[in-house]
Parts: C-alpha cells; structure tokens; sequence
C-alpha cells in the first residue's frame, strides 16, 4: 500500500512539472503563428499598397475640360466675328469701288465706239490692249460692291460675272487679230450693253444703299448705237 502511494505521488509530481514546459512550448508555437500570419498580411498590404494606383481627380478634369471647351469656343467666336469685320468693305471703299467700276466702264465705252472705224492695225490693237485691262480692274471693283451689297446686289452680280468672259475674250481676239474687229465689238457689245451695263448701275446702287449713302451710281448708255 505504501508503494502504491508512493508511484502514485511521483505520477503526480512529473505531470505537474511537465505541465509549465508544455504551455511555454504551447505559447512559443502560438506566437511564432501569428507572427507568421501578420507578416504575411502585412507583406500582402505593403505589395497591394505599392501596386495601388493614385486616385484620379474627376473633379479637376473636368474643371480643366470645362475651362479648355471655354477659351476653344471664344477662341472661334473671336475668329468669326474678325471675318466678317474684315469682310465687309467701309463707307469709303464702297464710294471708291463706285468711282473705280464707272471709270473702268468708260474706258471699255470708249475703246469700243471707236475700234470699228480704226485701221490701224497697232493702234486697234493698243486700244483693245487698254481695254482689255480696264475690263479686267473692273472685277476687284465688283467684288468690293458686291460684298456690301449682299443680297440685294446677288442678281446684277451674276449678270456681270456671266457675262464679263465674253467682253475679255473678244478684246483678247482683237489684240492678236485686228481685222476681227467688227465681229468682235458685236460679240461684246451683244453681252454688254444688255446684260452688263445695266447691272454694274443697279450694283453700285445697292453697294451703297447698304452703306446708308444716296444711290447715285452713273447710268451707262449702250455702245455701237
């Protein structure tokens, strides 16, 4: 009985001291877990950290958007407005185009009323040189009234645009051949006296009606009459 005992006191006395070295080895282990799980989040959060992007400001792109849409818009009404400015002619160039087209007019009056009873071969041709070249200045003139008149001049503009090739290519003709020269003059004056003549009137007219200025514009009587 008292061996029993004693086995028995000794049992006791081993598990109690193997017990401290079993939780200490128990707490170890349990540390170095979570150590292990903590690094292992932790180098997770430090690698998703690294790849995150930078968030982007919507607000600022769109301000900036906002903002480039503004200065393109004034930019292009700027344009549009210096165009126009720029297209339109003054009160002075109106009344000098006027002066300029009815100049220009009697010069080509001038040259055909007087080349059927030339024989001269080098003075028709001169005439019909200065001629041609006047025919020619008349053109920028148009454009210069035609740009005030606007619609009001779109009628009598076409009719000198129409018709103004026939005038040069027949004072062209005459140039390079003076014994063309009543064949010619009817051609032209066929053209002119109709169609051109009245309408460089009714243009410079409505060139300066537009301009608030009196429809003075001369009236041109036909040639060859």
């Amino acid at each position: 009985m008292k061996s029993i005992s004693i086995i028995l006191f000794l049992a006791i006395l081993a598990v109690t001291s193997a017990l401290p070295i079993f939780q200490a080895r128990s707490g170890t282990n349990l540390s170095a877990g979570e150590n292990s799980t903590s690094a292992a989040f932790g180098n997770s959060t430090s690698q998703d950290t690294a790849k995150a992007v930078a968030p982007v400001d919507l607000g600022k792109l769109n301000e900036d958007a906002a903002t480039s849409t503004t200065q393109g818009a004034s930019n292009k009404g700027g344009s549009t407005k210096a165009t126009t400015k720029a297209n339109t002619p003054s009160a002075a160039q109106v009344k000098a185009a006027v002066a300029g087209f009815a100049s220009d007019a009697k010069t080509v009056s001038a040259a055909l009323n007087s080349l059927p009873t030339m024989t001269d071969k080098t003075a028709i041709a001169s005439t019909a040189a200065k001629a041609f070249a006047a025919e020619s200045d008349e053109d920028s003139q148009r454009a210069v009234l035609s740009a005030a008149a606007g619609s009001a001049g779109s009628a009598s503009n076409a009719k000198i645009v129409k018709n103004t090739p026939a005038v040069l290519n027949g004072l062209k003709a005459i140039q390079k051949n003076p014994a063309s020269v009543k064949t010619n003059v009817n051609t032209i004056e066929t053209a002119r006296n109709a169609q051109i003549l009245p309408s460089i009137t009714q243009l410079s007219n409505a060139a300066l009606d537009a301009m608030g200025l009196a429809q003075t514009a001369q009236k041109f009587p036909a040639t060859g009459q």
